[in-house]
């Protein structure tokens, strides 16, 4: 305990000495806007048919409403209406360019309002040569639930939501050659999770590298690599884990229609729970292997520069190995679903700004 604690002050300070000074590089002798803020405006609608990842026994489970007290909720889908806000202040510093950007995401879910949550998020971009920028950022998730677990000190049948609140710190850099974009990052979560969960409390350090190829007017190509450690409060259960994830994504046009694009994207995620407790008191996060697998497909038609309708489908799926747990597949596997149409506004086009 006294070593995860001073893990966690050692690099909460840490990360906010890179915060403080990435910013007062860039706020240095900041004297004007160079443009009017830019504001853009999304709002998607979204239907998800497995919302707190239930796994294929758990669904039929709450069909058929056995041991109905597991599942105090109205539905296991749901529509979700999403809302997406950003802001953008370009920013005048001498030679270089800088920006301030502001972001509000809000989910709301139709019928389970309960899962309903918002992200908000900033950060600062400055330029430090005509090729070189850095970034410092900060995400704040004030609520989020995963589902409704066992109240640990109530009754076995006495289930409650599982909520935590999420901060995260970025520091990253960002390099231009000709037309690729490379930007490595290094990432801080914090995680603390409802008092009656508080042992799921964590810290996590992330890092890895995102890059951006532009091939021209035919195509725009994205690849990423991110690690992530994660150290748990514990002792019992103890859920932490080593995350290794790929992603790699493509937007093109379709043929020669110069408004319809096509993007296909694929993440590959493999968490290993790196426990040192023993499997007779905690079979379910020793030696434990979750290998996650998503793929999304879509179509993006732009009428113009200011306006563009989206159609989006994303298949994700769990699968979860112990040498401790037969039977843990059934428990946790899942699939997921979702189907996703929406539109873009930019609002700073409509208005006169740049």
């Amino acid at each position: 305990m006294n070593k995860y604690k001073q893990n966690l002050k050692s690099t909460i300070i840490l990360s906010f000495v890179l915060i403080i000074l990435s910013f007062s590089l860039a706020s240095a002798k900041i004297i004007r806007f160079t443009h009017a803020p830019r504001l853009n405006f999304e709002i998607n609608n979204t239907y998800d048919d497995n919302i707190f990842l239930y796994s294929p026994d758990y669904i039929a489970d709450f069909k058929n409403q056995i041991r109905s007290y597991r599942f105090p909720i109205s539905t296991y889908d749901d529509f979700i209406t999403n809302l997406y806000f950003s802001l953008v202040f370009p920013l005048h510093s001498g030679l270089y360019k800088s920006s301030l950007n502001l972001y509000y995401k809000q989910y709301l879910y139709a019928v389970n309002g309960e899962k309903s949550y918002q992200i908000i998020s900033a950060n600062m971009n400055q330029s430090v040569a005509k090729q070189i920028s850095l970034e410092a950022a900060y995400l704040f998730l004030p609520r989020y639930l995963i589902r409704y677990y066992q109240d640990p000190i109530a009754s076995s049948t006495h289930f409650i939501g599982c909520t935590f609140a999420e901060h995260l710190f970025t520091f990253g850099l960002s390099y231009k050659l000709q037309n690729i974009q490379i930007k490595p990052y290094g990432r801080f979560e914090i995680d603390r999770y409802k008092e009656n969960f508080s042992f799921y409390n964590g810290h996590a350090i992330r890092y890895g590298m995102d890059l951006n190829w532009s091939i021209g007017s035919l195509a725009n190509l994205n690849l990423g690599v991110d690690r992530k450690q994660n150290s748990a409060k514990g002792p019992l259960p103890d859920i932490s884990y080593d995350d290794n994830a790929v992603s790699v994504q493509i937007l093109t046009r379709v043929l020669n229609l110069d408004k319809l694009y096509f993007n296909l994207g694929a993440d590959y995620t493999k968490r290993f729970y790196t426990t040192e407790n023993s499997a007779s008191i905690d079979p379910f996060h020793r030696d434990r292997i979750d290998t996650k697998f998503s793929f999304a497909g879509g179509l993006e038609y732009r009428f113009s520069k200011n306006l563009r309708l989206n159609l989006e489908y994303n298949r994700e799926i769990r699968k979860v190995s112990s040498p401790n747990l037969s039977n843990i597949d059934d428990i946790k596997n899942y699939n997921n679903n979702k189907l996703t149409l929406g539109l873009r506004f930019n609002l700073s086009k409509l208005t006169g700004g740049d």
